[in-house]
């Protein structure tokens, strides 16, 4: 967001403010939460979110932006593998070369060399992005409801919000531009509705998380390729190329092996 003038830190904390209030304001549930058994879990889940936040945050300072993108977008292992050992989704020879292929893609998406230089950073912000979307998943299968979901992911971003700004509150600068409330707006309809879209794809009965995953992370890499060659005019050299091509045929493998 340095390009916008914008301050990261404070817009995703505005972001998961706007998007609880996309769920307070467009879906009105149940007015009691509270009762609800995945309410205490999902406000944990909100913490990890900011948590999560940071970890990636100080992984881009200390090791750079290729390091945090490649550990967060590897991530995705973490809940294939839950979807594959403890929900027992399928095994075939089509998903794994799918899982296998995205991999290499989204090494080679990666616009420049990671230089390690502290591994603690990437291999926590590795382990706290795939045990949330792990988490996701999980709670959809067990514990909520498909007419729920508005609820459990305005509960989410609640707790997500309540964290950043006990978290904001210890800097000695606290000044929020207009740029950044822009910033945070525009973030957290977009999360509000990605998430919410990720829960239903989950939810559907003929697709499985183990697939759903993987192409929703491929996805990403393959437009963000795609709109920084578009509108930020860099240069896609043979290696983004490879992985934009690669991503297309993971994406084909998956649906085929579902």
């Amino acid at each position: 967001m340095g390009r916008t003038g914008a301050n990261a830190r404070q817009a995703i904390m505005l972001n998961y403010a706007v998007a609880a209030l996309t769920g307070f304001i467009f879906f009105r549930g149940e007015s009691n939460y509270i009762s609800e058994p995945w309410f205490w879990p999902a406000g944990l889940m909100g913490i990890m979110f900011y948590i999560v936040f940071r970890l990636i945050a100080k992984t881009t300072q200390t090791n750079g932006v290729a390091a945090a993108s490649i550990a967060t977008k590897m991530s995705v292992i973490i809940p294939v593998a839950v979807g594959l050992f403890m929900l027992g989704e399928s095994r075939n020879m089509l998903k794994l070369l799918g899982i296998g292929i995205g991999i290499i893609a989204v090494i080679l998406s990666t616009r420049s060399n990671p230089e390690i230089k502290d591994w603690k950073w990437p291999l926590l912000a590795f382990i706290g992005s795939g045990v949330v979307d792990a988490s996701l998943n999980l709670f959809q299968v067990w514990m909520v409801s498909e007419n729920e979901f508005p609820s459990f992911i305005t509960t989410i971003f609640s707790f997500a919000f309540l964290t950043g700004i006990i978290h904001h509150f210890t800097f000695p600068e606290r000044k929020v531009s207009g740029m950044t409330y822009l910033s945070g707006a525009a973030l957290g309809i977009v999360n509000f509705t990605s998430l919410l879209f990720i829960l239903l794809s989950l939810s559907l009965p003929n697709f499985e998380s183990s697939v759903i995953f993987p192409i929703n992370n491929l996805g990403i890499v393959m437009l963000s390729s795609i709109m920084a060659f578009i509108f930020f005019k860099e240069k896609i050299t043979m290696k983004a190329l490879a992985g934009i091509m690669l991503s297309i045929a993971a994406i084909a493998l998956l649906h085929l092996s579902n």
